[in-house]
């Protein structure tokens, strides 16, 4: 049994398009299941999702108020009756094959513990010409035409897959909110654990995700800026969990350094200001110092 888990916050538009993609698997739906979880949305995703699997007993409705993504992921996880869990978003189209493939990688080497996806980018109109180097950001993943292994692999989020129980044992995804403020390192932090273990993750091309992204809104530089602002934010998270959310010697010091790069990113960006790699750059060390300063007026840990 693989257990699909698809996390969606006022999502229901996307998911309207992307819920269907599961339902034509080419695994028999014996095997698989379906596990939607409303994480707290005031859209009608509740009634839409309802009756679109009124007549599919493989796929399930659960609804986990407490916000963030990673707590929809673990809620579904709880319920989910598979061996391999696979998170998925609710803005992509999945190929008929997607979990047959996982399971191929998992069955061909069995050390392996987790499978990473192929992910393309599904735009809504014309591609903006400056933003291939910056799609890596909007969740876009290849490793080649072949399956393949290797320790150092990364996972995104929009379609990736874990056994269930390693994502038990090394705790599952970590935090991506904290409070309602502050994004923390949920993807990552998971691949980190991984990698910290040296688990063997696959990568197959035949399980893919074409990530529905709107031009207007996902493909303007201010989009772009506020994926390096949050991942600045999931790498100050990950220093400070690091040291058991204690403000130490450690801490202070790292600070410190950051802060000092980010004026080294402020000059580099007076100086050439329709740089958009150095813009986005400075952006990303702005997000970490912003946690910081959160830090020393909330409880972030």
């Amino acid at each position: 049994m693989i257990s699909v888990i698809i996390p969606t916050y006022n999502g229901c538009d996307m998911l309207r398009k992307s819920l269907p993609t599961w339902f034509e698997q080419t695994l028999p739906t014996e095997e698989y299941e379906v596990i939607v979880v409303d994480n707290g949305s005031t859209d009608e995703t509740c009634s839409m999702v309802e009756q679109l699997i009124a007549d599919k007993p493989n796929v399930h409705y659960i609804y986990e108020p407490k916000p963030g993504a990673t707590a929809a992921r673990h809620a579904g996880a709880r319920q989910a009756r598979g061996e391999y869990l696979v998170f998925a978003d609710n803005d992509g189209l999945f190929n008929p094959e997607c979990l047959q493939a996982i399971l191929s990688v998992y069955r061909q080497k069995a050390e392996c513990v987790a499978v990473a996806c192929k992910i393309d980018i599904l735009w809504d109109g014309v591609e903006p010409e400056w933003i291939s180097p910056y799609k890596y950001l909007l969740g876009e993943l290849n490793y080649g035409d072949t399956i393949s292994y290797s320790t150092a692999y990364y996972l995104n989020g929009g379609l990736m897959s874990v056994r269930k129980d390693v994502f038990e044992q090394i705790g599952g995804f970590n935090p991506d909110l904290i409070g309602s403020y502050l994004v923390g390192d949920g993807d990552l932090g998971l691949v980190r654990k991984l990698h910290a273990e040296q688990a063997l993750i696959g990568w197959t091309p035949y399980a893919r995700m074409e990530h529905m992204q709107l031009v207007a809104t996902h493909g303007t530089k201010k989009g772009i800026a506020l994926h390096c602002y949050n991942n600045g934010i999931a790498d100050a998270y990950a220093q400070y969990r690091e040291q058991q959310f204690h403000m130490n010697g450690a801490m202070w010091w790292y600070v410190l350094v950051q802060f000092a790069v980010l004026c080294k990113k402020w000059m580099e960006y007076i100086l050439s200001p329709k740089d958009l790699k150095r813009y986005f750059a400075l952006k990303q060390k702005q997000g970490t110092i912003r946690f910081f300063s959160l830090c020393l007026t909330r409880h972030c840990g």
